[in-house]
Formats: C-alpha cells, structure tokens, sequence
C-alpha cells in the first residue's frame, strides 16, 4: 500500500511539474502567495508583540502610580505618628516596587522583540513588492517570447515554393484554356467565311489605292489616266447562244 501511495504521488508531482513547465505563470503566482502568506502571518506576529509590549506599558504605568500613591500614603502615616501603619504602607510600597521591576525587564524584551518583529514584517514588506514586480516584468518577458514563438511557428509553416508552384499551375491551365479557346474558334470557322474576309481585305485596300491616286493627280505627281476597273470587277460575258434544235 505504501509502494502504491508513493507511485501515485510520483506521478502526480511529475504531471504537476509538467504543468508548470508549460505554464511558468503557475510559478510565479505560486511564489507571490507564498510571499503574500508569510508577510500576513509576519504581520498577525508583529501586531501580537506589539500588543504585549503596550499591555506591559500600561501595567508598569500602574505600578508608578502605585508607589507614587504608596510613598505619599506612607509618609502621611509617618507624619501622623501612626508607624505601624506606614509600616505596612511601605511594604506595599515595596512589593509595588519589585513588580514594577518585572515588569520594567519583560517591557524591555517584550520592545525588542517587538523592533525585531517590525523590521521582519517591513523586509518581508519589501520583499513581497520585489517579487510582485518581478512576476509582471517576467509575464511581460513570458508574453512576448510566447507571441515570437507563435509567429516563428506561423512562418515555419508557410511555404513559399508550395505558393509559387500552385500559382504556375494556374498560368499554364489559364494559358491552356486560352490556346484551346482560339483553336475551337478557328475550327469553327469555315472556308469560305475566310474568303469572303479575305476578299473584304482586298476590298479596301483597292479603295484606298485608288483614293492615293487621285490625291497624287491633285498634286500633280502623276499625269491624269483611266482609272482601270479593279481587278476584281469582271467585264460580263455574253450569254451563250443556245445551239438550234436539231443539230
């Protein structure tokens, strides 16, 4: 039963360490409340010495006024005539005197331990806000590694050959389409809408020679002649004679 109990608590601490290795703000938290615990425990001490010593104040107040009462009330006895009285007062007196001094000893420990328990708290004080600025400059340290790693591993990520092969793929299937698109138009066209747009080209190539003509006489470059028929306006044929019947 004890092998188990140690085996459960092996694991558990290596599952908590693992915990706080990853998450190293556990840590720092851990050690701010562990601070913050013994500043108030330093705290309720302090505050406890601080008491006895005032309790003991108050106590050797009385005793002095006891003897201050005591020394008056014996030396009226005196005066009066009444020793045995005054006898007895200044016993008192005494005793008075001897508690005083007790008490007079523990006040003066009871005030040490009292500065001790003071410097401990204010130390402890101290100690406490240097370990809570520490674990805001860490966090902020804790943070910005944390962002950098996560934008390193965002950029590790990213392939740039992946992006540039993807994008060549896309130009050769737009191309592709392209050149396909143009082939199925020439396919679709016939023969003799090519001609007729060959024709059309001839056309006007005609007209803007004859245009260049005219424009040449007009500035007397060339000597005024027949605009022959352009070539491609046939004289029209006779009709054949159909050859009589019988023949």
């Amino acid at each position: 039963m004890g092998r188990f109990t140690r085996a459960i608590r092996g694991f558990f601490g290596r599952f908590l360490s693992g915990v706080e290795q990853r998450n190293p703000e556990i840590l720092l938290e851990n050690a701010v409340q562990d601070e913050l615990d013994n500043l108030k425990k330093l705290q309720v001490a302090a505050a406890r010495t601080m008491a006895y010593e005032k309790m003991l104040a108050n106590d050797a107040a009385s005793k002095q006024k006891i003897l201050v009462t005591k020394e008056r009330q014996a030396r009226e006895l005196a005066s009066r005539g009444q020793r045995q009285a005054a006898i007895e007062v200044v016993q008192q007196k005494q005793e008075a005197e001897a508690s005083l001094a007790e008490i007079e000893g523990r006040l003066e420990e009871a005030r040490k331990n009292s500065q001790e328990m003071e410097q401990a708290f204010r130390d402890q004080e101290r100690r406490y806000n240097d370990v809570v600025r520490e674990r805001a400059s860490l966090m902020e340290e804790h943070q910005r590694s944390r962002a950098l790693r996560t934008a390193n591993e965002a950029r590790s990520n990213i392939s740039l050959s992946d992006s540039s092969r993807d994008l060549e793929k896309a130009r050769q299937s737009i191309r592709q389409t392209s050149f396909e698109a143009e082939a199925i138009g020439e396919l679709g066209t016939s023969e003799t809408e090519r001609q007729i747009a060959a024709a059309e080209v001839d056309i006007k190539r005609l007209d803007a020679e004859r245009e260049l003509e005219m424009m040449e006489i007009e500035l007397g470059l060339r000597e005024p002649e027949s605009i022959e028929a352009a070539p491609t306006e046939r004289p029209a044929e006779p009709p054949e004679q159909e050859a009589p019947r019988g023949q």
